[in-house]
């Protein structure tokens, strides 16, 4: 018996493990930022690029210092041998060609011994692969930032979800308040019927708010590769925390050194620049030195394949190629490449000019939004004051539904301003920081 309890016990706790809920995921910001890092497929785009340029700084070292050696094996089977034919006076005959079989098996060997786009070339691949790790950390800054805006974006949307939700009940009792006060015939139906209205106007507002909430939440998922069924749970909420800011000098010697995205535009002027040398030492000659081994059997069907007999060749030489004249090709890809250097310095300091006007510009945006917060945070204390003034004014008889329900609209709309100045407080302080490569 007790053994049929405990088996009963058992398969019940199973059931219980199986039927029960998945753990809810808890995050912060920290967290969603680390699992962006590690699960946004973007940014592993990104890093395959950075790890392909890596690659080609071998295969230019590869071409610069290291022999070419390929080898072959051919053989061939005489279907039908050729014939020659020989008129003499004294005699004629027709003599065939060749052999039934032949089988060649040969090693080649070609190494460079000077040209002058070798080691320059290995120079431009060592730079296009830095070039590809400063994009690759300027693709980790910038998913930084959506991941802080997809974060407080949901911060935001909680926010006016409790707000709504708070509104509702608001206006639930103003309405149970309002039927009191008809009943007892102090108030208008008018009143009446306007507080009903401002009940069921909420409540598309709550579904509305509900649903941005949620696509929050799935654009959360999306940038860190969290499943779509996995429940999350943010806990944090908009608080303010005021960001010491420093002068702009400071912030734009940063932004100069730290950039990746602007330290891989300086990268490629360099790069660019040594495109132009490569392309110049096409005037010079190229010295290289060969070698080959080869081995060859020729026989007829009558000999076993064991017993061919080969014949074994090798050589070495030296082969030096002068360029004298290609049609000014060379002298068009030079001024090509030249240019090219050009653009990418004009590209270079429009950049730089265009990310000091953004710094000028959030750094601006950043204290207006500080005043914004000080502003909005006085009017809803101002909204609120009034909206519990007017409640009272309607109780007694002194007002209509009228000022009620706009009082209540005042203070709603000074809690989401209140809250949207919080946002982009924020969202100004994640780009302020992608902008100068801040940890």
């Amino acid at each position: 018996m007790k053994t049929i309890i405990f088996a009963g016990l058992m398969i019940f706790s199973v059931s219980a493990q199986v039927l029960s809920p998945k753990d809810t995921l808890e995050l912060s910001l920290a967290r969603t930022i680390e699992l962006a890092m590690k699960n946004n497929n973007d940014l592993r785009i990104s890093k395959i690029n950075s790890e392909i340029a890596d690659e080609k700084v071998n295969e230019a070292w590869g071409s610069a210092l290291y022999p070419d050696i390929s080898g072959s094996v051919n053989y061939r089977k005489a279907l039908k041998r050729g014939v020659f034919n020989i008129e003499t006076p004294f005699f004629s005959g027709t003599f065939p060609v060749g052999t039934d079989h032949t089988m060649t098996a040969s090693v080649n060997v070609e190494q460079t011994l000077f040209s002058g786009a070798a080691f320059i070339a290995i120079r431009i691949a060592k730079s296009y692969s830095e070039i590809a790790g400063k994009f690759y950390l300027s693709a980790k800054n910038e998913l930084k930032v959506k991941v802080k805006e997809a974060y407080y974006s949901h911060l935001l949307a909680k926010e006016v979800v409790n707000l709504t939700k708070q509104n509702l009940t608001l206006a639930e009792d103003n309405l149970k308040n309002t039927q009191s006060l008809y009943r007892a015939g102090m108030i208008s139906e008018y009143d009446l019927v306007r507080a009903g209205v401002q009940v069921q106007n909420m409540i598309p507002e709550l579904q509305a708010a509900e649903h941005a909430l949620s696509m929050s939440e799935n654009f959360i998922k999306l940038l860190t590769g969290i499943p779509f069924e996995e429940a999350i749970s943010i806990r944090d909420s908009l608080v303010f925390s005021d960001q010491k800011l420093e002068e702009f000098d400071g912030y734009f010697e940063r932004v100069i050194k730290m950039n990746p995205y602007l330290n891989g535009l300086e990268l490629d002027t360099r790069m660019k620049d040594d495109v132009v040398t490569a392309r110049f030492a096409q005037h010079f000659p190229t010295l290289t030195a060969t070698g080959g081994w080869q081995t060859e059997a020729q026989e007829n069907n009558g000999r076993a394949f064991a017993d061919w007999r080969y014949n074994a060749s090798s050589f070495i030489g030296i082969n030096l190629r002068v360029p004298i004249f290609k049609g000014f090709q060379t002298s068009a890809v030079v001024e090509q490449a030249k240019l090219d250097h050009q653009m990418a310095i004009e590209t270079y300091e429009k950049t730089k000019k265009q990310l000091g006007n953004q710094l000028l510009d959030l750094l601006g945006t950043i204290e207006k939004d500080k005043q914004r917060i000080s502003a909005y945070s006085a009017t809803i204390n101002q909204a609120d004051l009034a909206y519990s003034i007017a409640q009272k004014r309607f109780s007694s008889g002194l007002s209509t539904q009228l000022e009620v329900l706009d009082a209540m609209v005042s203070l709603t709309r000074s809690k989401v301003n209140y809250l949207t100045a919080l946002y982009d407080y924020y969202i100004s302080n994640a780009k302020l920081e992608q902008l100068i490569a801040k940890d």
